[in-house]
């Protein structure tokens, strides 16, 4: 079996049949201004595959003055897969997980202020392909921070891992 190293209670970094909670922040966002509150969910299919699901929203303000307003909601959801890198890395902290994936989602916006560019929406809803590579720490069996760089919704997210 993989990861066969244990924490003291017994579980592993990552195994077969764990369910992952991540919730974190987004540094940029790749489709507009604001900041995405990211979430998503890992099942793992194997000890080193994971898929699940996944779901950002970002809200994008802006004043032009004089009475000119937009507001931007961007509700981005899909799916991810990821491959969990430690044990082909041989990476022997059982509090490390190394992992890197694919994403497809849509992306939904949704407009209200006054009229964009004559009525033209520059921002509509859209399929996405995304790519992503992160590693997490876990600070406890049930605890983990997490830190990801990608292309999909935020170039860089920051967050924290729950391991239900």
């Amino acid at each position: 079996m993989l990861f066969s190293a244990t924490f003291a209670s017994g579980q592993g970094r990552y195994a077969k049949g764990d369910v992952l909670l991540n919730a974190g922040l987004g540094l940029g966002y790749y489709y507009a201004s604001g900041v995405p509150l990211l979430l998503s969910g890992e099942f793992a299919v194997n000890d080193v595959i994971s898929v699940g699901p996944y779901l950002g929203f970002t809200s994008y303000n802006r004043n032009w003055g004089g009475g000119t307003t937009w507001k931007y909601t961007f509700l981005d959801i899909g799916v991810r897969g990821s491959y969990h890198f430690s044990e082909l890395f041989e990476i022997r902290n059982e509090q490390v997980d190394v992992y890197g994936g694919l994403s497809l989602g849509y992306l939904i916006s949704n407009y209200s202020g006054d009229p964009v560019f004559g009525g033209y929406d520059p921002y509509p809803d859209v399929f996405r392909l995304g790519i992503h590579a992160g590693a997490r720490y876990f600070f406890s069996d049930k605890v983990a921070g997490y830190g990801e760089l990608g292309y999909g919704v935020a170039p860089l997210a920051l967050g924290l891992t729950f391991k239900l």
